[in-house]
């Protein structure tokens, strides 16, 4: 099996290719890259990230439908779309490009639920302990997950509780599978809720690879536009296959 990744390249710059085999559950997985050539930004290789995220959840799933389980997600169950969802700087920007590049009137509609998001947030307290979430001084996250999924805050993406940025959602969003009743969560707790397991979390690995470009670590994607106007990138300082290597070495 050969799974092929393209990476952005806003620049036109030349193109280089590279390779690696995976071990999914004893079985070797190629996987063929196109970065940039030269130094890049983490987001322009948010594609590549995407991809590999799909590749483990694609195997995840067929092991679970093969043990006879049914996957419950789905469109129309929006429910997770009000949780906590933690993106990484780099998603964050590549969120802020998307969003951008909308037309009106949906680009300032979208931005708006944003800004919504953010002031319920913050009336609610709970901007402050997110942040220190972030900073490692609040050990309550459990509790921090429960209190945001409480305030019943939509992604500004969800449309007819359904995710209108499908093909460009965060890593988070697409690692989370259920094959529990999709009512339960509605209601969430470790007791009524099934995850699938994944062999590898795509989402963490890229929080660790590219964590330290910022200082920032994760956020909320309610946060994602917010971050990208206030926090100029830094100067790309690895190239694309450093930085994929760097990624990989953290599944």
């Amino acid at each position: 099996m050969t799974v092929r990744l393209l990476a952005d390249n806003p620049s036109g710059s030349t193109m280089v290719a590279g390779q690696v085999v995976l071990m999914i559950v004893g079985e070797p997985v190629k996987v063929e890259f196109l970065v940039p050539d030269g130094l890049v930004a983490a987001e322009e290789l948010v594609p590549i990230f995407q991809g590999l995220t799909d590749l483990f959840v694609a195997r995840a799933r067929t092991r679970t439908e093969a043990a006879g389980e049914v996957i419950s997600c789905r469109a129309g169950c929006g429910a997770c779309c009000r949780q906590i969802v933690p993106v990484s700087a780099a998603e964050a920007r590549a969120l802020a490009r998307l969003v951008a590049a909308m037309p009106e009137p949906r680009r300032s509609q979208v931005r708006q639920r944003f800004d919504s998001a953010l002031t319920m947030l913050a009336d609610a307290g709970l901007l402050t302990r997110i942040e220190r979430d972030r900073k490692g001084e609040d050990s309550e996250a459990p509790e921090l997950a429960l209190a945001y999924f409480y305030r019943g805050i939509a992604c500004p993406f969800l449309d007819d509780e359904s995710c209108s940025i499908h093909l460009d959602r965060p890593l988070a969003c697409r690692e989370y599978l259920v094959t529990s009743p999709a009512q339960n969560c509605k209601t969430p707790s470790a007791a009524t809720i099934d995850m699938v397991r994944l062999e590898a979390k795509p989402s963490l690995a890229l929080l660790k690879a590219t964590g330290g470009e910022t200082n920032d670590g994760w956020m909320p994607l309610v946060s994602a536009l917010e971050f990208a106007a206030r926090v100029q990138p830094s100067p790309p300082s690895r190239s694309g296959a450093e930085m994929l290597r760097d990624f990989l070495g953290q599944l």
